[in-house]
């Protein structure tokens, strides 16, 4: 009888072969022997005098397998199961090979080509995590190519030589914003302007209400007319955590106090988001303006010192962020606590107790400096305000109100008000119909109108806009003169209302609940179209004018 065991000997398993690609397998040096004992159909422990000994050849162009038996049979003497080994690898190599093409059809495989044997085969190593790129960061990212593997030989090699450090510089891909679909689009025309047969007396909820939940806080408010066609209107507001947001402004209202019944709404107020919302800055962003030669360009303040220009037609493509066109981080050295433009020229006031006044770089790399003003103030500049491209006020922590003439070379400073506010001023404001009236306020819960002719004492001190239990607001407020200089609305803190005062009197006219305390806000005129007010603390609501 026959030994109960037979010893085999392989050059490459049926795994091995399935696992790689017989190219691959044509390349190995090395022989891959395993050696493996039958047990017989008696389970015993002795082994089969036979040795089967099957090499597997591999070098030919069709990948054949050949097999040389040192058996005289396929059968093994005593037991009645035949072991058909020609017959089993033959049908398995068919297989694989039909794996393969029809896999390498679908190009999942590299082609079976055997001149691309010689070539090395790369080893892969764990990737490195990236460092994280900043928040809708618009710059783009430099990656060295020292890091690079060399490509395969052989292969067309379009590198650089050997040891040369190049860069390539990411390319970002912007697409039109919605802020440029809103002005090509936007349906409707411009309305007439109000009918003014009558002095303001109250404001009344008849617009939209506008909320950005990323935007929590509004320290920031501009408005823009778009030309063309179709006279559609831009509203950007910026404020806590670095955050800008631009909406589009309706125009289809339908009057005054009209309800909009067809279209499902209660009075015309309905909740609208931002075509465009994104962090421009790493701190709160003290200042938003429209570029009044191009209205689609906006220019942001922070609080980190930087000075932004943006372009919101485009957007990044997949991102928020609208194109950055140009940046200044030199104009000061401290934040930006207030910025202000007339026609070309923009100044802001810092915190480094500085006033720059600036104009947009015709090459559109930022801002270009024109005048740095210091030494006028003990502390930081809060406000600025434009009276005319050549005239400005500042106001600062240290109480002062100065008016500065920017053709007066040696010293701009023209008048030192020491205002009669109990803090530090925050916001300094010329009328608009008066050039010698200026509006000033603190944290203290009045508001100061100056006469600059006659600067030792205000002109007025309007009061009772403020909660009466409130002696210092901890929130920073901005009232805006309305009505062409001839009224004045502020919020106040804890009252939730808005109050108008009469300039020439400075008695109060009205105050009207808005259910919140606002701290910021922007009225236009009706040049161009009607005469609107928006209000803005948390979220921004659009006001119309009572008219008496």
């Amino acid at each position: 009888m026959a030994s109960s065991s037979m010893k085999l000997r392989l050059k490459q398993s049926s795994l091995h072969s399935f696992l790689f690609p017989t190219s691959e397998i044509a390349t190995t040096t090395k022989t891959h022997e395993a050696f493996l004992t039958l047990p017989n159909s008696n389970n015993n422990t002795t082994s089969y005098n036979d040795e089967i000994q099957i090499h597997c050849k591999i070098g030919t162009t069709d990948d054949n397998i050949r097999l040389d038996e040192d058996c005289s049979n396929n059968s093994i003497d005593g037991d009645d199961n035949v072991i058909q080994m020609n017959d089993y690898e033959r049908e398995r190599q068919d297989n694989i090979q039909r794996n393969l093409q029809f896999l390498n059809s679908l190009g999942i495989l590299p082609s079976l080509n055997p001149n691309k044997c010689n070539k090395r085969k790369k080893t892969s190593k764990p990737n490195k995590k990236p460092p994280e790129a900043s928040v809708d960061s618009p710059l783009p990212l430099r990656r060295s190519t020292r890091k690079r593997s060399l490509p395969n030989q052989g292969e067309n090699d379009t590198s650089k030589e050997e040891g040369e450090d190049t860069k390539e510089e990411g390319c970002l891909v912007f697409e039109d914003s919605s802020v440029f679909n809103y002005g090509c689009h936007a349906g409707g025309t411009l309305p007439s302007p109000h009918p003014v047969s009558g002095s303001i007396s109250g404001f009344q909820k008849v617009g939209k209400l506008f909320s950005d939940p990323l935007l929590t806080k509004i320290y920031a408010l501009n408005f823009s007319h778009l030309g063309g066609e179709r006279k559609a209107s831009l509203l950007a507001a910026g404020g806590h955590g670095g955050y800008v947001s631009v909406y589009g402004i309706p125009t289809d209202f339908q009057g005054e106090g009209e309800e909009k019944e067809e279209e499902g709404e209660e009075g015309g107020n309905s909740l609208e988001g931002p075509l465009m919302s994104w962090k421009c800055g790493m701190s709160w962003v003290s200042g938003v303006e429209f570029v009044d030669e191009n209205p689609m360009l906006l220019v942001s303040s922070c609080d980190d010192g930087g000075i932004v220009v943006w372009d919101v037609r485009k957007r990044i493509c997949g991102g928020c962020s609208p194109q950055m066109v140009g940046e200044s981080r030199d104009v000061h050295s401290s934040g930006v606590f207030s910025m202000d433009h007339m026609k070309d020229s923009y100044g802001t006031a810092s915190k480094d107790s500085s006033v720059a006044l600036c104009r947009l770089s015709s090459s559109g790399g930022g801002m270009v400096i024109e005048r740095r003003i210091s030494g006028h103030h003990c502390g930081p500049v809060r406000g600025i305000s434009f009276r005319d491209v050549n005239v400005l006020a500042d106001c600062g922590a240290d109480g002062r109100i100065c008016i500065l003439d920017k053709r007066m070379s040696e010293q701009p400073c023209s008048l030192f008000i020491d205002s009669d506010h109990s803090t530090g001023v925050n916001m300094a404001k010329w009328c608009p119909s008066n050039e010698s009236i200026l509006l000033s306020a603190s944290k203290d819960p009045y508001l100061l109108l100056y006469d600059i002719r006659a600067p030792s004492q205000p002109l007025h001190k309007l009061e009772g806009h403020v909660s009466a239990n409130i002696r210092t607001c901890y929130r920073i407020y901005k009232p805006v003169f309305i009505d062409n200089g001839k009224a004045v609305a502020t919020p106040g803190q804890g009252s939730r209302n808005i109050s108008l005062y009469n300039v020439d009197t400075g008695k109060a006219i009205s105050r009207g609940v808005i259910g919140y305390d606002a701290n910021i806000m922007k009225y236009i005129e009706g040049d161009t179209g009607p005469q609107q007010l928006f209000v803005a603390g948390r979220q921004i609501d659009q006001l119309f004018p009572i008219l008496s």
